[in-house]
């Protein structure tokens, strides 16, 4: 159960409390994802691509890190977005336990003219967590250095065990009628979905169950093509490096609230789920999956546990390819 990133092997990097890698770490391109270089040490990324050709991954990490690749190959770090003198005072009474700047989970996204990003902080094995949101004028895009607190969008906590899941792991999505929604989720009953006020962007109306299954599953991500809203998410379990079970699922659905069902025609919340990617030989526990969609194609990054490395999260990345049957599969 969720869950604190593997990074505290080797030596620790000057920025962002990140470890230190060799820049070939994660270059094989014998399984998915590969053919990248530079610091790749990530877990739980979001992708985003600027208008000048920049890209961008935020992580889970100290104070949420930051990388950024001109090429989408190399990639360097900078600065995480909070530090000791811009961490949100509403972090300690929603998750009295939370330690230091760890942030997990984060999603990029754009709305009314700003970039935004949603995140979660968490009591490390409970369900005490909580989502927040930051942001800053669409201009200065993700390298900006000063981003606005903008407060919590939900939270969970063990003395309420009728709300039945763990309030991280946000994603967002935008559907084809304009309105506005945030699916999150991790073990317990599954992965939840909401519509958001588009003025705001806090949660309104009722909580809709997406899927479960049993023995974990967790970071949904939401992507829309053609007439199908498609559901990405990982299955079992993170965070123990080489020895990590997760792999990527997929299923799809009329809309954001489902149902959703697998290429087999399962129920997701019968455990459905139809397998994108698993381990292999190196890359151990692929999972938290999240797709940068674009008139050129589409993208999916995620992390995977290196074996040659002992057991490092690693950034990974491929297009993502659709087959005439509408599902999809890795380059």
């Amino acid at each position: 159960m969720r869950r604190r990133p593997l990074l505290a092997l080797g030596a620790l990097a000057a920025v962002g409390g990140l470890p230190a890698q060799q820049p070939a770490a994660a270059n094989s391109t014998a399984e998915p994802g590969g053919g990248l270089s530079g610091e790749l040490a990530a877990h739980d990324p979001t992708l985003w691509l600027d208008a000048q050709g920049g890209q961008w991954v935020f992580a889970t990490g100290e104070g949420l890190a930051r990388l950024h690749s001109r090429d989408g190959r190399h990639w360097q770090r900078l600065p995480p977005v909070f530090n000791a003198a811009r961490k949100p005072a509403w972090w300690a009474q929603h998750v009295p336990a939370h330690k230091g700047l760890d942030v997990w989970a984060p999603k990029l996204f754009a709305h009314a003219g700003r970039l935004w990003v949603m995140y979660s902080i968490s009591t490390f094995g409970k369900r005490t967590s909580a989502i927040g949101l930051a942001s800053v004028p669409l201009a200065e895009g993700p390298g900006a250095e000063i981003w606005r607190d903008d407060g919590l969008l939900l939270d969970s906590h063990e003395q309420r065990p009728d709300e039945g899941y763990n309030a991280i792991d946000p994603d967002f999505f935008a559907d084809a009628q304009g309105g506005l929604w945030m699916a999150w989720g991790s073990w317990w009953r599954g992965l939840f979905v909401t519509e958001l006020d588009p003025a705001t962007l806090r949660p309104r109306g009722t909580h809709s169950h997406l899927a479960r299954r049993h023995g974990g599953i967790e970071a949904p991500t939401l992507l829309q093509r053609g007439e199908h809203v498609y559901l990405f998410m990982s299955a079992g379990q993170c965070c123990k490096g080489v020895n990590s079970t997760y792999d990527m699922r997929v299923g799809r659905g009329p809309g954001p609230r489902g149902p959703f069902i697998d290429r087999e025609g399962r129920p997701l919340l019968e455990g459905g789920g139809t397998l994108l990617l698993a381990g292999g030989p190196r890359w151990k526990g692929p999972g938290h999956q999240d797709v940068w969609s674009s008139p050129a194609g589409d993208t999916l990054v995620w992390h995977a546990y290196d074996a040659e490395a002992e057991g490092q999260p690693r950034l990974r990345r491929a297009a993502l390819r659709w087959g005439a049957d509408g599902w999809p599969s890795l380059a």
